[in-house]
């Protein structure tokens, strides 16, 4: 913004002047970079939430997966006489074409029922396009195919390849109703901007995302 400055010497009817234009310009310009951070911080969240329930549903319905995807592992066993798979890996491709790789340390079908079972250190790979890629990693899952929930405790981590990045603790899922919430808080940065909030809700259907409690944003930049 340009400014020019009064004369203390002067009469006082001189009042002082602004050049709106420049203001204007500066206003618009900083609630652009204000929209574009907040709708890839959105599509973040929401594309790497739902990476993890795909990769969540790919290793328990594998029976009903298209004929291209591939699954291999290292070795089946027990765990405490649960059915182990050890080192699980999938790859294929989503409805666009872009390959995929999803891995886990372990997943373990629970002995009295076959619809529960749980992951440890599940990770995500989804190649975008040709230089870019998103990775989501949980710590570890539970879900109940029955009810269709999906319980992701020990941390969840979101990256992509443009610097952007997000962080919660937990989060449960629906996987019947495709959607997906946070109680804890989740929070965000890259190369604009950082964000943070007291918990998030996340609708695939409508592809809707809401942050709630608490909410703040930061943008990075100066003014021109």
């Amino acid at each position: 913004m340009s400014m020019v400055e009064r004369d203390p010497s002067a009469p006082s009817s001189s009042a002082t002047s602004y050049d709106w234009s420049a203001r204007v310009r500066t206003t618009a310009l900083e609630a652009l970079r204000y929209s574009r951070f907040v709708a890839m911080m959105k599509r973040l969240l929401s594309l790497g939430a739902f990476l993890i329930i795909a990769a969540v549903l790919a290793f328990f319905f594998v029976q009903r997966l298209p004929r291209q995807l591939q699954v291999s592992y290292e070795r089946l066993g027990r765990v405490e006489n649960d059915l182990a798979m050890m080192k699980p890996r999938l790859t294929g491709a989503d409805s666009k074409g872009n390959p995929y790789v999803i891995t886990a340390d372990m997943a373990v079908q629970d002995a009295h029922n076959s619809k529960k079972a749980s992951l440890k250190n599940l990770e995500a790979d989804l190649a975008l396009d040709s230089k870019n890629w998103i990775n989501a990693r949980a710590r570890s899952g539970m879900v109940d195919m029955t009810s269709g929930q999906l319980e992701l405790t020990g941390g969840i981590d979101v990256f992509t390849a443009t610097g952007y990045e997000l962080h919660s603790k937990s989060a449960s899922a629906n996987l019947k109703q495709n959607v997906i919430h946070g109680h804890e808080p989740v929070t965000g940065h890259g190369p604009n901007g950082t964000l943070r909030a007291d918990e998030f809700h996340a609708d695939r259907a409508t592809d809707i995302l809401t942050l709630s409690g608490h909410v703040q944003m930061t943008l990075f930049g100066t003014r021109k």
